[in-house]
């Protein structure tokens, strides 16, 4: 009588313990967006990804999901890096590597969300006509003139200079040494006086945004002037001013005056580096927006249309706001490829995808 051969069973994707693998890093997934949620002021610290890339808390968690997926898949389709059998089951390196790989994949879907918004706002830039100043009626433009207050203007922060859009950021420094200042002949901003004092060897602990604030102000051009509401727009400012105070100063005016107004911190709290990022009245800007006129019959005024993207106010003409977000797409690009590839293969690595290659003392 003929054997048979059993029937093959269907091989199982997804096992019990890539369920629990999975639901662990989901409540990391929470935690994280929780926190974005709970503090939706905190800043990466970096001037240039903080300038550049605006996300809203759903394309937050939309994409922190998606790092969360790639970082599980390598090991739900492969092996985890643990028990006696794998090289790194029986180190603490395994643990070091997992969680540098998951910031790194976590910062490379970041900047994509980087890419993305930057696009978006580029073909709207794109998009949208040039227009003069009296010749804007309703729909999507773009004008670029010099910044007329229609009120009081306000005061920056750190150089006390008039302004109509204006954010105060502070650095939590924590001192390596004693906290003394050093003297540095040369300026990191060009607008911080020259041989101003500057925490020493310093380390970075956290970036928030203190205090922001608009008003309403005009573009000016040769041919009259349109009213802008900066109230949703996205400002692309470049920081203008830096004041570092230490642990046994107190900051200058107009500075001291901000932060009493403000409910974050105390003008003695020290060990911190300010940062004021400014459009300033007659400088020159460009704003891409959405012109609607009222019911009375009015000027049109220049607003929100349906997503942020649609609104961009940045100093400059047209031709350097265009440059700013090449450059910006182009960075957030190369930065995207390269940490989300760096923390892939890392993580391909320990799952077992590849040549295992063990190093002396692992």
């Amino acid at each position: 009588m003929d054997a048979t051969a059993p029937p093959l069973q269907p091989a199982v994707l997804v096992t019990g313990f890539d369920a629990v693998a999975l639901v662990l890093l989901l409540h990391v997934w929470l935690v994280v967006v929780g926190l974005a949620v709970w503090n939706d002021d905190a800043r990466t610290g970096m001037a240039w990804v903080d300038r550049r890339i605006h996300l809203s808390t759903r394309l937050y968690a939309t994409l922190l999901f998606l790092a969360v997926l790639a970082v599980w898949v390598p090991f739900a389709v492969g092996q985890y890096p643990i028990g006696p059998a794998n090289p790194f089951g029986r180190n603490r390196t395994v643990v070091v590597a997992f969680g540098v790989a998951g910031l790194l994949v976590g910062a490379g879907f970041y900047f994509l969300g980087g890419v993305v918004t930057n696009l978006r706002s580029y073909v709207t830039f794109r998009r949208s006509t040039p227009t003069d100043a009296r010749d804007v009626t309703s729909g999507p433009v773009q004008v670029s003139g010099t910044v007329v207050p229609l009120e009081e203007p306000l005061e920056a922060p750190v150089t006390g200079d008039d302004a109509v859009c204006y954010r105060l950021s502070a650095t939590q420094v924590i001192d390596e040494t004693d906290g003394r200042l050093q003297e540095r002949e040369d300026d990191q901003f060009g607008s911080t006086p020259a041989r101003a004092p500057t925490l020493g060897s310093a380390l970075v602990d956290q970036t928030s945004l203190l205090k922001e604030r608009r008003t309403s102000f005009a573009v000016r051009d040769e041919t009259g002037q349109v009213d802008i509401d900066p109230d949703r727009a996205q400002l692309r400012l470049e920081r203008t001013a830096s004041e570092p105070v230490p642990d046994d100063s107190r900051p200058s005016d107009p500075l001291a005056t901000h932060l009493l107004e403000s409910t974050d911190l105390d003008p003695t709290d020290g060990n911190r580096i300010y940062y004021e990022e400014s459009l300033r009245t007659d400088t020159e800007v460009t704003v891409v927006g959405v012109a609607s006129g009222s019911d009375t019959g009015s000027e049109p005024t220049i607003t929100a249309g349906d997503t942020v993207a649609e609104f961009v106010v940045a100093p400059g003409c047209g031709e350097t706001t265009a440059r700013h977000f090449r450059r910006a797409i182009v960075g957030c690009s190369g930065a995207a490829i390269a940490s989300s590839s760096v923390g892939l293969s890392i993580l391909a690595l320990l799952a077992g995808h590849g040549w295992w290659i063990p190093l002396p003392g692992l």
